[in-house]
């Protein structure tokens, strides 16, 4: 009967009462720990969303292209002969014939989102004595409002061109002096220039996309550049930017002769921030949880020496070994428990007061996973701190 778990229990937690402000001490000492916890991981997981969210939240993730681009070549005159020279300084990006099907298979394929064919070409815009370099975009834009939300950034005019018209970035339309319904003339190279009608002016929030971008219909753009109904690439948004070295590196290989460029790659910096940041985050935690684990030891070490007598008197009662260890355990789990849930209220209550007193543009990010592992780890860590006075219970003579 003295072996049974209710006994253990019902030892425990008279022990535990006892001393009820030391007791609850502890439990307070560990639910700051767990609240710290929980507000630095909300904090640094919505820091990282909102810093996704406006680097790479409006941009493809994984962008397709030819393995080699194309070289640009021209007519040019010498000596009286035309000859077809080669500028290899200049390169544009080679066409995709075959793009269809791996358009319809990344489109199936899980971890995909949104899958994006693109004609893309350089370009020279005139208006009057003003010309500005620019990026020629065609696509649909109803499927690229999935990734560039094109129609809701629409600050003049239309976000649907109609045919023979095209959409300006608000920064060049303000730079070329042009407003929703002025003609412009375009002129690609090797191309007979060509006038245009500006259907409307958007805004996304990226001043080297308001100043260079103009977007048509991918096959208003196909023909203008010359490639038909090929496109220069495939811009690809999966469901965990984290993975989207890894999805490329598998199409990669499936496709090799494409090459598949992920946001990690042309963004190297921003993904070492992120993972400074992360690093900072578990190496804070590591030592917060440490800590709790020293309290809870030292606590149950103490009340290990204080009810000496008593553990002496139950071993002399016959009370087993084990069965007086187990009550240690118990106490940390109980610990533990207590105050990791106590510490997941405080780190809700710190979360919303650092919302409303620091009225950041940013909210904080509480992930199931990651609090789950917090409030696991403090319960676990508190039980096994408990080892070190349940050995030297085990040890006592009575």
């Amino acid at each position: 009967m003295y072996n049974s778990l209710a006994f253990e229990i019902k030892l425990a937690r008279r022990f535990l009462e006892e001393n009820k402000l030391q007791t609850a001490l502890i439990i307070l000492g560990i639910g700051i720990g767990v609240a710290v916890m929980v507000f630095l991981t909300a904090l640094i997981d919505g820091l990282q969303a909102d810093l996704i969210d406006k680097t790479v939240g409006k941009q493809p993730h994984i962008v397709v292209s030819a393995s080699q681009p194309a070289l640009q070549e021209a007519v040019r005159t010498w000596e009286g002969r035309r000859l077809l020279t080669v500028d290899t300084t200049i390169k544009d990006k080679r066409p995709i014939v075959e793009w269809r099907p791996l358009v319809e298979a990344m489109s199936a394929s899980p971890g995909i989102k949104n899958v994006l064919p693109v004609v893309d070409g350089q370009g020279l815009i005139k208006r009057g004595q003003v010309t500005r370099g620019v990026l020629v975009r065609g696509f649909d834009i109803a499927e690229a409002n999935r990734i560039y939300n094109i129609s809701n950034s629409i600050v003049a005019g239309r976000g649907e061109p109609a045919n023979g018209a095209v959409l300006l970035g608000k920064d060049l339309a303000a730079d070329l002096g042009v407003s929703v319904g002025d003609p412009i003339t375009l002129e690609i190279a090797g191309q007979t220039p060509l006038a245009l009608m500006v259907d409307g002016l958007f805004d996304l929030g990226l001043s080297a996309v308001n100043q260079r971008w103009m977007v048509m219909d991918r096959q208003q753009a196909g023909a203008l550049l010359g490639i038909g109904d090929r496109v220069t690439s495939i811009e690809v948004q999966v469901l965990d930017v984290f993975s989207a070295q890894d999805i490329a590196s598998q199409w990669e290989k499936k496709f090799t002769d494409l090459e598949l460029e992920s946001w990690q790659a042309t963004n190297a910096s921003l993904l070492a921030g992120l993972r400074s940041q992360s690093s900072s985050s578990y190496t804070i935690q590591f030592f917060v949880l440490l800590a709790v684990i020293l309290g809870v030891a030292s606590v149950l070490a103490i009340n290990a020496v204080q009810k000496s007598k008593q553990i002496g008197i139950l071993k002399a009662m016959g009370i087993r070994t084990n069965s007086v260890a187990r009550v240690f355990l118990i106490q940390g789990a109980v610990l533990g428990g207590s105050g990791a849930t106590l510490g997941f209220g405080l780190g809700l209550l710190l979360s919303q007061a650092f919302i409303f007193l620091a009225q950041q543009q940013y909210g904080l990010l509480l992930r199931p996973i990651p609090v789950t592992i917090i409030l696991l780890s403090t319960l676990l860590s508190a039980t096994m701190a408990a080892y070190v006075p349940a050995r030297r219970v085990a040890r006592m003579d009575p």
